[in-house]
Formats: C-alpha cells, structure tokens, sequence
C-alpha cells in the first residue's frame, strides 16, 4: 500500500532500498570458506578411495581367471570334452554332436549350457551389472561370490571322493556344479567395474587389446593381466591333470576364496 503525498512506503528506506537490503550481508571469518560449501567437497568417510578398489578389483580379476583356466582343462580332460565357461565352444559341440548323431557328447554339451546359463540368470538377479562401476565389497556382490566358492567347495570333495575319474551320471553332475559356478561367476565380474575384462570369455578381452595395439594405443592392463592369468591357470591345471588330478580343483577355490576373502574385507573396511 503507497504512503499518501509521495511518502516513502512503509518498511522501506529512504533511499529506495527494499527491507532485505537494509543491512550488510553475514559472512563467515574473513578467508574462510562457507560451511556447507566445505561438506560439499569433502569425501563422506565410507567412499572407499578409488585406487584402492580397483586395486582389489584387480586382483579379484586375475585371481578368477586363473580359477577358471584350470577348471576348464578339467573339464575338457576329465569331464567329456567340453568346457566349463566356454560356451561358444560348447555350442559349436552341439552342432557337431547333431551331425555326427553322438548323443552323449551332445548331452554332456547341453548341461554345461543350461547349468552356465541358470547360473548367470540367478547371478544377474542377486548382483545385476554396474558397467564401469565397481562395487567390490558390496553386500549382494560378496554374496554371490560366497555361493560361488560354495559350489566349488562341494564340487571339490565330491571329486576328490572320486579319486578325480568320475564317469557315467557323476561326471555330468560334477560339470553341471562346475558350469552353474562358471555362470554365477561371469554374472559377479560384470560388478567389478571393467567391462572390457572378463574371467570367463575372454574372446572380447582379446578382441580390445588386439584393437589397441593396432591402433597404436595403449591397451587396458587389466586386459593384460587376465589373458596372461588364463594362460598361468591353464598351464597349471595341465601339469596337475598329469601329476596330480586331485589337487587341480584347490587352483579354482584358491582364486574364488581369495576374491571372496577381499570382498568381504573391503566391505568392513569400506561400507557401502
């Protein structure tokens, strides 16, 4: 409402100025930042540093790998001549079982496909892809890979019970196990933050540092490293196959179990 004869309106100053101008504005100590701009850039205390993760992120990958590579080689020597994580390959064999009309190999095929393919179903559902995040340490993720190392376990005395020669109905459960670990597996490296790495397929993996180096740049080391854990694993498990069988297995629980044995650590050092 106006002030009559031209008075300057009520709550105002003379000069003009509205009421929120009428003083000076407040302002911390003189070269002090304001408080909430300080909270904002300082990390919260559960945010585990990044290099840190994927420090263990990486170890996790190569330790998975090789795991694999020496379960594999048992598949293929011990438990029909197919593959517990290779499933193009496997899929090739299904070809090639219908075609020759061999029934066996073609079963043997078919439940290392369906027991991979539960496993990466059930894996997907309990810890679903981050992409390039990596959410080592988290409850889901350390969960599956407890499954995993579970399976493993029992796989294990099952066949060291057998003196490591299953045959006829107990060889295609022990692939059925090895296949549904191999599953849950791929679905756990999908949360460790590296898409161009896998532990399982590494088909892509070779496929990026090949690309790279090509194209003159430098390719991703965990890239590297995983394909050189394949070949250690690989060669490992060869050598106990020949030696040793019954130990080959120990190779897959040590890097599952140490994948394990970090995720839950980091999950009480570093809490999501």
């Amino acid at each position: 409402m106006s002030a009559p004869d031209g008075g300057v309106p009520e709550g105002s100053d003379p000069d003009g100025s509205g009421p929120e101008d009428s003083g000076p504005e407040e302002s911390g100590p003189e070269g002090s930042e304001p408080e909430d701009s300080a909270r904002k850039d300082r990390p919260p205390k559960d945010r585990p540093p990044k290099d840190s993760a994927r420090a263990h992120a990486h170890v996790a990958l190569i330790a998975l790998t090789a795991g694999t590579a020496s379960l594999d080689v048992t598949a293929f020597f011990r438990l029909g001549g197919v593959f517990a994580s290779v499933m193009t390959s496997n899929l090739v064999f299904v070809g090639v079982a219908v075609v020759k009309t061999e029934a066996a190999f073609g079963a043997r095929c078919a439940v290392a496909i369906l027991s991979y393919i539960v496993g990466v179903g059930l894996g997907s559902a309990i810890a679903p892809p981050s992409g390039h995040e990596n959410r080592l340490g988290t409850r889901p993720l350390s969960l599956l890979l407890t499954g995993e190392l579970a399976l493993l376990v029992a796989y294990t005395i099952w066949w060291m019970a057998l003196d490591a020669r299953p045959a006829g109905w107990t060889r295609l459960a022990l692939l059925g196990v090895i296949a549904l670990a191999m599953g849950s597996q791929s679905a756990a490296t999908r949360q460790l933050g590296n898409p161009s790495a896998g532990t399982t397929y590494l088909t892509g993996t070779l496929t990026s540092v090949v690309s790279s180096l090509a194209g003159r740049r430098r390719p991703d080391a965990e890239s590297v490293a995983v394909i050189i854990a394949l070949l250690a694993g690989a060669g490992a498990g060869a050598a106990l196959i020949d030696v040793a069988p019954i130990t080959v297995p120990l190779l897959a629980l040590a890097g599952v179990g140490t994948t394990v044995a970090l995720s839950w650590h980091f999950s009480s050092t570093h809490p999501h």
